[in-house]
């Protein structure tokens, strides 16, 4: 997604993401999550950003979804600064929502932060479709398409443009979620 509006620039390289995160952590601005704290974690997706993975939450059982990154550079630094930034601005009810972050030590020692979002139990649009275009009627699959096109007109309203749009980046959780990566 990006957002039309002029913005300053937060971060220029990881050194600065890792500040800002902890920054907005300590302000309360971002909600930090103990890895600790979840349990049942499964891997149920990987892209060429990274990996997600389904986890339970131990103090409410509270599903979430955990999204880590592949090899943090610069530029992809700033796409999730840019994300959290437009998630802030976007509270949706067909926009996955962004709940924090949490941090987990990889191989090298180093403190690797990860966001925490929504769960979505029946996964991508793309794969509900696939199990299940046969068993929908016309208002079914016309009741789909309404909220894509509405969820994107929302965003639009906020002068938010969504450039990664396709069936795997719309989760289904009863209705149509965009993802925003």
């Amino acid at each position: 997604m990006s957002n039309n509006a002029e913005q300053p620039e937060l971060v220029s390289n990881s050194n600065d993401w890792n500040k800002w995160i902890e920054e907005e952590i300590s302000k309360k601005l971002i909600k930090y999550y103990e890895y600790d704290q979840f349990y049942d974690i499964q891997e149920i997706g990987s892209g060429g950003f990274g990996k997600v993975y389904r986890a339970n939450w131990k103090n409410s059982h509270k599903r979430y979804a955990i999204k880590s990154f592949f090899n943090i550079n610069d530029a992809t630094v700033k796409a999730l600064v840019r994300e959290i930034q437009l998630q802030r601005e976007v509270d949706f009810h067909n926009v996955i929502r962004f709940y924090g972050v949490t941090t987990s030590i990889k191989e090298n020692q180093k403190k690797e932060y990860s966001l925490v979002i929504e769960y979505a139990e029946n996964g991508t649009l793309r794969k509900y479709l696939k199990e299940n275009f046969e068993n929908l009627t016309w208002d079914n699959k016309f009741n789909l398409a309404f909220q894509l096109v509405y969820a994107v007109s929302c965003l639009h309203d906020k002068g938010i443009v969504h450039r990664d749009l396709h069936s795997n980046n719309v989760l289904y959780k009863n209705l149509c979620r965009l993802l925003e990566y």
